[in-house]
C-alpha cells in the first residue's frame, strides 16, 4: 500500500512540473538573436536623422541627455548659432541654432549611412550612388557638393569634393546642412 501511494504521489508531482523544451538547433538560436540584436556600432553612423541616440531637431538639453554628456561650448557661445562637441562623440561637431541641434560635421573616420568616406573619389561615389546630386562648389571652381537628401527633403548628407576626392562630410536639417561657412 505504501509503495502504491508513493508511486502515485510521484506520478502526480511529475505531471505538475513543466517538461523541458527540446533543445533548439544552434543555427536557429543564432539566427533569431542576429535578427533581433544589432551591435551598437551599426547604429553609430551619421545619417540624415542624426548620430546614434542624438537626433537633429532635439534641444541641446535633450541632446545632452541622449549622449549622456554635457556639451562642450565654445567661448564665446552664441545662442543663435554655435558649434559644440560632446565628449562621448569627439570626432563630431554639432551646430546648435537657437537651442536646437541642426547639423553635425564629421572628421575623417566617422561612418555614415551612405558608406562614403573622406578620400573617396567622385568617380567612386557616382559608380556606387548614381542617385547622388552633384553640384558645383561655392568657392572651389574644380570642386563639388555631393548631396544625399532624405526622402522628405527636410535633411541631407552633404559631402564636399575637391581635387577629385571627398574632403568633408556633414549631415543635418535644411537649411543648416547647406551652410558652407557653418555659423557666421
Amino acid at each position: 500500500m505504501r509503495i502504491t501511494t508513493f508511486l502515485g504521489t510521484i506520478a502526480l508531482l511529475s505531471a505538475c512540473t513543466k517538461s523541458a523544451a527540446p533543445p533548439e538547433a544552434p543555427h536557429a538560436a543564432t539566427a533569431a538573436s542576429a535578427s533581433t540584436e544589432r551591435p551598437a556600432s551599426v547604429q553609430q553612423v551619421l545619417s540624415t536623422t542624426g548620430f546614434g541616440a542624438l537626433r537633429f531637431g532635439m534641444t541641446l538639453a535633450q541632446a545632452e541627455q541622449a549622449t549622456g554628456a554635457k556639451a562642450v561650448l565654445p567661448t564665446p557661445f552664441d545662442p543663435e548659432c554655435s558649434m559644440v562637441r560632446f565628449p562621448t562623440m569627439p570626432a563630431l561637431r554639432f551646430m546648435v541654432e537657437s537651442d536646437i541641434v541642426t547639423r553635425a560635421d564629421a572628421e575623417p573616420g566617422v561612418g555614415n549611412a551612405v558608406g562614403v568616406a573622406v578620400g573617396d573619389t567622385l568617380a567612386q561615389i557616382r559608380a556606387r550612388h548614381p542617385e547622388a546630386k552633384v553640384t558645383p562648389h561655392k568657392y572651389d571652381e574644380q570642386g563639388h557638393y555631393v548631396r544625399f537628401p532624405s526622402a522628405d527633403g527636410r535633411a541631407a548628407i552633404v559631402m564636399e569634393e575637391s581635387g577629385g576626392k571627398v574632403t568633408k562630410i556633414r549631415a543635418g536639417l535644411q537649411p543648416a546642412v547647406d551652410y558652407v561657412e557653418t555659423c557666421l
